[in-house]
């Protein structure tokens, strides 16, 4: 499914064009709740989604609802056994929006199969969920998004550091060309400065973009982020999925002191 989105913030609509070029106006937008619509799915953003990755994510998405959590990502590689059979019981557990994930070992997943397998059991996870995530560079993302009719989140991860800022902007600009619904970046920054720049990236971004820091140096724009315009930000109900997550309890009590809820 090809990328379209809207954003709407109170009253007023609010489309890729319509971001000024002043600092302050894009701030302004930012700094409150808004609704974002991706296809047939509405949420409001920014979101807290709770990583899922065990035997156990069907009790574990009742309990995140419980926590506030906006959306459940069903970690299919991380799961053992049969994954398809978690992922219908978290979808009888749960009204949140899921996002399934079968992340390939190139970007800190623990799939190991062949690409053309994997893409398979995206497609057939999305039977029984509200978006799909892919990589960006994944040799068959464009085959899967021809494949399946939900809303796609194209991801790209940098464990070891940052990629440059014009460089991370380019994977943006080719994430929504290749339809996203939503980018995400994940990456490991070593200095508040990069930080800063990343948080500045997130002015400009073309389109709906979650941006997740990963590491003891970014750990803290899982909560910041949210703020300058990135749309979803994940925590972990039980074990975290990747370095520097953050619980969803405190995830959610972070957001709300900060942006009202």
């Amino acid at each position: 499914m090809n990328g379209g989105w809207k954003m709407v913030a109170g009253r007023d609509e609010v489309r890729i064009g319509d971001i000024g070029h002043e600092g302050r106006d894009r701030i302004e937008l930012r700094h409150h709740r808004r609704r974002l619509e991706i296809g047939d799915l509405e949420i409001e953003v920014p979101a807290v989604v709770a990583v899922l990755s065990g035997e156990g994510a069907g009790g574990e998405a009742y309990i995140a609802e419980g926590l506030g959590a906006d959306l459940v990502e069903v970690r299919l590689d991380l799961i053992p056994g049969d994954g398809m059979k978690i992922l219908r019981e978290v979808r009888q557990a749960t009204t949140l929006p899921i996002i399934a994930t079968n992340r390939w070992a190139v970007e800190g997943g623990a799939f190991r199969g062949g690409e053309d397998e994997r893409i398979e059991i995206l497609a057939e996870a999305s039977a029984w969920a509200d978006l799909v995530d892919v990589e960006v560079m994944a040799e068959g993302r464009d085959r899967l998004l021809e494949m399946v009719d939900r809303p796609a989140i194209l991801s790209y991860h940098d464990f070891s550091g940052v990629p440059g800022i014009e460089e991370a902007g380019s994977i943006l600009r080719v994430a929504f060309e290749a339809g996203a619904g939503i980018a995400k970046l994940a990456l490991t920054p070593a200095s508040l400065e990069e930080c800063l720049a990343l948080l500045s990236l997130l002015l400009s971004a073309p389109g709906p973009t979650s941006l997740l820091g990963m590491g003891e140096v970014g750990r803290h724009l899982r909560a910041l982020a949210p703020i300058y315009g990135s749309v979803l930000t994940y925590g972990y109900i039980t074990a975290p999925a990747a370095p520097g997550q953050i619980p969803v309890k405190d995830l959610r009590g972070v957001l709300d002191v900060l942006m009202g809820r």
